[in-house]
């Protein structure tokens, strides 16, 4: 009887996980639940390269009442090969989310790849790498709009690379590819260049061991090569940021957020750990394990020397991280996503020592490790599961979308699209998010909060040029906006919550 190859039982397991984990469910949902209005920038990115136009260097949003919604932004390669895609087969939400499936499929190889540099049986790259994965950030943001998990797999490709290098196999080919995924994993979010920074100090580590077993003479050019991922993501972020003034356009984060003060720090990294823990590993689990790996960093790092270094490394440039975007992590989960590779190499670590080399435990503590690699990664992909249906369970504390009446806006969008034709530009009114309600629309125009008092909102609406005015709350605007606006505007559509109006 013929063996399965382990390559193909990977990606058999892996689409049998997917299907568990629901990730299949969610690839025809529109942007939906947990920062609903996070994916609907990113989203209506392509969407208007699709529909208005393809300059890659002008990215644009739905709400244009600045600079024709022109904004700096990440390297927006992903919603512009989605707007590609959109050209061959139309514009699906299916292929964004299916494209960042691919790319996260991708990832989740390299790092089943890189455990076959160290464990002999697949298995345990098995256990080790779905247990790792099996976290409800990292499989809500897999088939999503936000480019935080293709990073990530962007790093994992990179590293891949990075210790083939290290254990000498073709060594300008891997120093290529590793400037490559790293130049790519930091265009998509600059701040995953820190593994960048991590690989340059591993290889300068190694370069130097005085144990001969261990050192490995690098090149010029092996630093060189470390270094280029710089280059790209500087010109790029530098430029985003030149558009981001020129267009007085502040869609997308661009500058650091710290904390004030060492106690606001201490506060704000407890809330964030309350409020995501849950979301990161089994409810006290992630604590666990953080203490788990850094005890054994400091005690046994030379016992598993190349993966305990790669962890400590990258868990002091994600430390870095904290510090500088301290306020981020407060309401942010996807910021969290910065972690998982750094977290890889803590379970491999972990994995190396004390399940390949038990002579350093004894009896009792060498068989609960052992059953402890088996069960964890399946109490891991339990959790996930619920709480990935938690995250697209209307009415759960994790649905959170935008405002209430962004699901009318999915369900009703054929019959909305008769009513107002396309290219008509709308106002909305009320979204505290930029472009939730026009992305869900698919229109272009402006939109207001419930904040907006009725002199700035008569402001807007005089300058927006729009035709149509949609509402999700006729009670708020007739009681104080259209006193003042006298806009005289018609109903053309009632709906359970959401109401349009043509504008004389």
């Amino acid at each position: 009887m013929r063996r399965i190859k382990p390559v193909y039982g990977f990606w058999l397991i892996w689409i049998v996980i997917s299907g568990y984990l629901g990730i299949f469910k969610a690839l025809t949902k529109a942007p939906e639940s947990v920062h609903q209005g996070a994916q609907c920038d990113r989203a209506c990115v392509a969407w208007n390269y699709y529909h208005e136009d393809m300059n890659f260097f002008m990215p644009r949003v739905s709400e244009d009442r600045q600079s024709e919604g022109i904004t700096g932004m990440e390297f927006p390669i992903i919603p512009f090969t989605v707007a590609v895609l959109f050209k061959v087969f139309g514009p699906h939400d299916f292929i964004y989310r299916f494209l960042l499936y691919l790319l996260v499929s991708l990832g989740v190889f390299h790092a089943w790849k890189i455990t076959g540099l160290f464990i002999q049986q697949n298995i345990h790259r098995l256990l080790l790498v779905f247990g790792w994965y099996c976290s409800p950030i990292l499989v809500f943001y897999t088939p999503n709009f936000l480019a935080d998990a293709g990073a990530m797999s962007f790093v994992m490709m990179a590293w891949y690379h990075l210790i083939l290098r290290i254990y000498g196999v073709e060594p300008a080919r891997n120093m290529r590819r590793f400037a490559l995924w790293m130049s790519m994993a930091g265009l998509l979010k600059i701040s995953f260049l820190i593994y960048g920074i991590a690989g340059f100090i591993l290889l300068f580590l190694w370069h130097f061991f005085k144990n001969p077993t261990l050192r490995v003479v690098f090149t010029r050019h092996d630093f060189m090569w470390m270094v280029v991922p710089a280059v790209p993501v500087s010109a790029w972020y530098g430029y985003s940021g030149w558009l981001t003034r020129r267009t007085s356009n502040m869609h997308f984060l661009q500058s650091m957020n710290p904390a004030d003060s060492v106690k606001e720090f201490l506060q704000n990294s407890q809330t964030a750990l309350n409020n995501w823990q849950e979301s990161l590993y089994r409810p006290g689990f992630f604590m666990f394990f953080m203490v788990i790996l850094l005890v054994l960093l400091v005690f046994r790092l030379r016992q598993a020397l190349l993966p305990g270094l790669a962890a400590a490394l990258m868990l002091s440039g994600f430390g870095a991280i904290w510090i500088l975007f301290n306020h981020q992590f407060i309401y942010h989960d996807y910021y969290f996503i910065l972690l998982f590779p750094a977290l890889f190499f803590g379970w491999l670590f972990i994995q190396q020592l004390l399940q390949e080399q038990r002579t350093l435990l004894l009896g009792c503590v060498s068989m609960v490790i052992g059953v402890a690699f088996w069960v964890i990664p399946f109490m891991n992909a339990g959790h996930a599961a619920h709480m990935m249906n938690r995250r697209y369970a209307k009415g759960d504390y994790y649905h959170q979308n935008a405002f209430a009446e962004a699901e009318e806006l999915v369900s009703q969008a054929d019959t909305i699209s008769k009513v107002i034709p396309d290219g008509a530009r709308v106002f909305y009114a009320f979204d505290n998010t930029p472009n939730t309600a026009l992305y869900l629309l698919k229109k272009r125009g402006v939109r207001i909060s419930r904040d907006f008092g009725p002199e700035i909102t008569a402001d807007i609406l005089s300058k927006s040029r729009t035709k149509y005015l949609v509402l999700n709350d006729t009670s708020l605007w007739f009681s104080r906006y259209e006193p003042q606006l006298k806009t005289g505007a018609s109903k053309v559509y009632h709906g359970k919550n959401t109401h349009i109006y043509r504008l004389p």
